[in-house]
């Protein structure tokens, strides 16, 4: 989260700029030092840079570091900068987005800015760090950067009072799919590449800022800071954690390890519908209806089943003897079986027929 820098933070960027113990030399140009050093727990290598800038001032660097209008002008990887707010007259947040070379798609990161000038005969310090921002969360398109520090001390150098000596430290984590290797390995020439568009960038801003329609510096006079006052609650690494919709709870009373009574909530289980088993079901018919009705069926299949069991009997007999094939003969003798409950049933029809009959001849015959 953001936080806003001390004396302490700034004495810190110095030790880190000006110390070169555990640091490796990468290259050595001119008046241009590069140096990597890893860090633990980190796949991506921090770099520091030395330079000079004979024909710059410390103070013209400091503004062309800090102005937003003119950062449009020189920086050709910029693809957007807004000023978010203030936080107090030397802290300040901003969006950045990059371009990247491609296929690799552009990154953005949201920044903290400190920054802290001594006076002419001193130095002029600026650091930042990447914290989140309720009102800017990663979008679409782009990959959201990490800059754990980027920091800059500019000092006049003595032999020259129209030069100074820049030193430049960051520790950057560009994230998405890129191998830590290239990474490294690509820092050794952007650093370079950087120091040379920054000093070009210092050399025109004068004549710039001379076009301009104000000539306002507002981290130099803060009665010109014309940017929101925004919060550090603003600024919060916060994270929402969906909660699931629980069952009606009854609250109770816990104690808590330093003696006070905090008000809990108590879940209460729902009841648990146990499956009926076959076990559980009656088999019992409680109609008089159904029962008597049950009650025929019942010797109807009966007698079948009697009927089939004879002759199963008789075709187990058959097999034994190997009278026939048993498929033929389960064959014919199902027909018979068929055909005899069909004889039993249009008997039984005929039968009421006749007695239908026989009683129709009773009443005809009867005299009145």
């Amino acid at each position: 989260m953001a936080r806003i820098a001390e004396d302490s933070d700034f004495e810190a960027l110095k030790r880190l700029v000006d110390d070169h113990e555990g640091w490796t030399l990468e290259l050595s140009k001119s008046d241009t030092q590069v140096y990597t050093r890893p860090v633990a727990g980190c796949n991506f290598n921090m770099v520091k840079i030395h330079t000079e800038f004979a024909d710059v001032t410390a103070d013209i660097l400091f503004d062309v570091l800090h102005d937003p209008d003119y950062r449009k002008v020189w920086d050709s990887h910029m693809l957007a900068s807004e000023e978010i707010g203030i936080l107090n007259v030397n802290n300040d947040v901003g969006y950045y987005a990059m371009s990247c070379p491609p296929p690799l798609k552009p990154r953005d990161f949201v920044l903290q800015r400190s920054w802290l000038d001594t006076g002419p005969l001193g130095e002029q310090m600026l650091l930042s760090r990447s914290v989140p921002h309720k009102m800017y969360p990663p979008k679409k398109g782009y990959v959201r950067a990490m800059s754990y520090i980027t920091g800059f001390v500019l000092r006049t150098n003595e032999n020259s009072k129209t030069g100074c000596i820049l030193k430049y430290v960051a520790h950057c984590d560009p994230q998405g799919t890129l191998p830590p290797w290239l990474v490294n390995k690509v820092t050794h020439t952007l650093g370079p590449r950087m120091v040379k568009d920054l000093k070009k960038a210092a050399l025109g801003y004068i004549g710039w800022k001379q076009t301009q329609p104000h000539l306002r510096k507002p981290w130099r006079f803060p009665e010109e800071i014309s940017g929101p006052r925004i919060s550090i609650e603003d600024c919060l690494d916060t994270v929402v954690v969906p909660v699931p919709r629980m069952l009606p709870q009854t609250p109770t009373t816990q104690p808590t390890a330093n003696g006070k009574v905090t008000t809990g909530q108590v879940v209460r289980s729902p009841k648990v519908m146990t499956p009926t088993t076959p076990q559980n079901i009656p088999t019992t018919i409680a109609s008089s209806s159904s029962s008597v009705n049950g009650k025929k069926e019942e010797k109807k299949e009966r007698k079948f089943f009697e009927r089939k069991a004879k002759v199963d009997t008789k075709l187990n007999a058959s097999n034994t003897n190997g009278c026939s094939s048993p498929n033929m003969s389960n064959k014919k003798e199902e027909k018979k079986v068929k055909k005899e409950s069909k004889d039993d049933s249009s008997v039984k029809e005929k039968n009421k027929v006749d007695g239908g009959l026989k009683k129709r001849r009773s009443l005809l015959s009867l005299k009145f």
